[in-house]
């Protein structure tokens, strides 16, 4: 080994005990098979990462180390399959090419210099089992976001581990094929709000951008419809990212644990939401998610995240008095029954609830007592 700093690190993360002898003999085995360029690659890998990039050749499959060290022959380094064998009872021989990228016929993507590093950076330091298909999957799904979103994608990797991985490659998912649930636009604006949801998130009921694009791919794979408008509600802020995870939450929740009912759609609005109010003229609304009964009842669900006894009963809370209570009026004019799903403890004692009932302007046929009704998350096999 020719280079002083990197026998160094290799010397330190062996004494630090992050590497034993036989990680630091399989090492130093693959750096020793590179060629000149290709241990400049690795040196650089090093120099960013220290002892978790030791620890990472030390540790990992050769195919996932190929996949992320020299996934296409590498920027400058050779696949580490073609430079000898090395076989222990630990470890996969790196007898063979094993990189699918380096043996793709020109198809291997070509990241920008600063997201590859970015990307390497993030792969080294991951806490949990990666594999070379889904390293080589990712570096396709981030080739295909703009510029932001490749940003996104690297800090969500770098945050989340594995999860990050599979967030990516599944989200890009979305909009392959020609019936795709969304645009290429779309996925970039989807990554990069979950990035931003991801960014310390302690918030309570919150969850992880993998548990969101699990129900995600769920309502994909039924089919349901307004998957698409649901998912663009979740863009841009924390706070819309919240409503999207209680929403789709809840709508996986029902397909998976009430019989009683089917998820029709999500993020009802539009034409389908829209009613003639006394003394207001034409007024629309939303709903989150539609359900039909058995006997072809048809239920609006509204996800409430926010606990409204925490709202201090102010100027502001007028803006949540009229937002309800047009909600209140559209959907008991376009739906047979409505569900507020909501943490608040005794809802209906609750005074911006109360003045929400209070206020709205109820059709006949529709008793507010009756046919609306408030549940908490834990309550879903209620509705019926």
């Amino acid at each position: 080994m020719d280079d002083a700093a990197t026998q160094r690190r290799f010397t330190e993360a062996y004494e630090s005990g992050e590497v034993d002898s036989d990680e630091l003999t399989t090492a130093l085995t693959r750096y020793d098979s590179l060629d000149a360029d290709g241990k400049a690659e690795f040196d650089d890998l090093l120099a960013r990462n220290g002892d978790d990039a030791a620890d990472f050749a030390g540790r990992t499959d050769s195919d996932t180390f190929d996949a992320v060290v020299s996934p296409c022959g590498a920027r400058s380094a050779p696949s580490l399959g073609r430079a000898g064998s090395l076989r222990t009872d630990r470890y996969h021989s790196v007898a063979t090419p094993p990189s699918t990228l380096a043996q793709s016929g020109g198809s291997c993507p070509d990241l920008p210099d600063d997201v590859e590093d970015d990307l390497q950076n993030a792969l080294v330091n991951v806490d949990g089992d990666l594999d070379a298909d889904s390293v080589d999957d990712v570096r396709r799904s981030i080739n295909e976001l703009d510029r932001d979103a490749q940003d996104s994608a690297t800090n969500l990797i770098e945050s989340e581990g594995t999860d990050g991985v599979s967030v990516t490659n599944d989200a890009t998912d979305l909009s392959d094929g020609s019936d795709s649930v969304l645009t290429d636009e779309d996925v970039n604006s989807l990554i990069e709000s979950y990035e931003l949801y991801s960014r310390n998130n302690d918030a309570p009921n919150s969850r992880s951008a993998r548990d969101i694009q699990n129900d995600i791919n769920q309502l994909d794979a039924q089919n349901v419809e307004g998957l698409q408008s649901a998912v663009r509600g979740g863009f841009g802020t924390r706070t819309n990212m919240k409503g999207l995870d209680g929403e789709v939450d809840i709508a996986t929740d029902l397909m998976d644990n009430n019989d009683a009912v089917t998820v029709r759609e999500l993020s009802v609005d539009g034409d389908d939401m829209t009613a003639d109010i006394p003394d207001q003229g034409r007024r629309e609304s939303e709903v989150d998610i539609e359900l039909e009964t058995s006997d072809g009842r048809t239920i609006g669900v509204e996800s409430k995240n926010r606990d409204y006894n925490d709202v201090t009963f102010d100027q502001l809370a007028e803006s949540d008095i009229d937002d309800l209570t047009n909600k209140f009026n559209v959907i008991s004019r376009n739906r047979d029954e409505m569900y507020v799903v909501s943490r608040t403890d005794n809802p209906r004692d609750n005074e911006i609830i109360s003045a929400a009932i209070d206020k709205a302007n109820f059709p006949d046929g529709f008793d507010p007592q009756s046919d609306l009704k408030f549940i908490s998350p834990d309550e879903l096999s209620r509705i019926e």
